[in-house]
């Protein structure tokens, strides 16, 4: 049977480069201080604004806050892909599921839709979506072989380290826009990181014993943890100036941009941030 032209197996994984492993086996409370030392200056040294810390909200609001963050997250992908939208160009969402960001774009016009997941929902909600509903695993997609022309690739809500998987798979192949909601950074992994992006973060001080460490710091919300209520959005921040790194050298003009304010990520759930790029006319 011949393969499909978007699949490339663990192309998007990492699993041909030599990366040391790394363990969190007896990490200490020091190391962790140490780490926060550290995560301040990088910080610093890439000239980040401070982080408020807001007080962490009740639980009866957490529902209230999640829907108003995907919300924002929604609207932030629509400027941004709004951007290059028509009939010359396509979209693609990336872990679409019931296909919600494609829907909430309906109206932009796009050339053809692409909902791209490893299993797809059959639900009426995801029914209703217009598109082409492609089955692949992000870690073995081929961007390029979804079809010919310009693109605007879009995600909101992919985690860990399908992130990571999605970021090596545009940059392989750069859209004309790109707008992804990155979560769940705890379940990021050292080997699908970009290796462009562990360079940039071992420049700063951070090797792959202290990135273990720095993806268990992103779980920490905004409560006092050995007295910095601030680390895990700032771990947070580096993981993503490493991916920006990244798509840089490959040929989109990239950034980080919050797509939330303090307060709706003051449960606790601090993923609030959106990596947009597009790609560069001297590429």
């Amino acid at each position: 049977m011949p393969q499909a032209p978007y699949y490339r197996q663990n192309a998007n994984t990492g699993h041909d480069e030599a990366v040391e492993e790394a363990s969190l086996d007896r990490a200490t409370e020091r190391e962790f201080t140490d780490l926060f030392d550290v995560v301040h200056a990088a910080r610093e040294t890439l000239g980040l604004p401070p982080i408020a810390a807001p007080a962490r909200a009740g639980v009866a609001n957490v529902k209230s806050l999640c829907k108003a963050r995907a919300a924002a997250a929604t609207e932030k992908i629509g400027d941004a892909a709004a951007t290059v939208a028509g009939g010359r160009v396509s979209l693609v969402e990336l872990g679409s599921r019931e296909g919600r960001v494609a829907a909430s774009l309906a109206h932009m016009e796009f050339a053809s839709v692409t909902l791209v997941d490893k299993a797809h929902p059959d639900s009426d909600e995801a029914k209703a979506v217009e598109g082409r509903r492609v089955s692949v695993g992000l870690q073995h997609l081929h961007l390029e072989g979804l079809g010919d022309g310009d693109v605007a690739c879009v995600a909101k809500h992919v985690c860990g380290r399908a992130m990571d998987y999605a970021i090596r798979a545009v940059a392989a192949a750069p859209p004309a826009v790109v707008a992804l909601a990155p979560c769940c950074y705890f379940d990021v992994e050292y080997r699908a990181y970009p290796p462009e992006g562990r360079d940039f973060l071992r420049d700063l001080g951070i090797d792959a014993r202290r990135f273990a460490m720095l993806t268990r710091l992103t779980q920490c919300g905004p409560q006092e943890v050995f007295g910095d209520q601030t680390i895990g959005q700032a771990a947070m921040d580096l993981i993503d100036a490493g991916r920006v790194h990244y798509l840089l050298g490959m040929g989109l003009d990239a950034a980080v941009l919050p797509y939330a304010t303090p307060a709706l990520a003051n449960d606790g759930a601090l993923e609030s941030t959106l990596i947009v790029g597009w790609r560069s006319p001297d590429a």
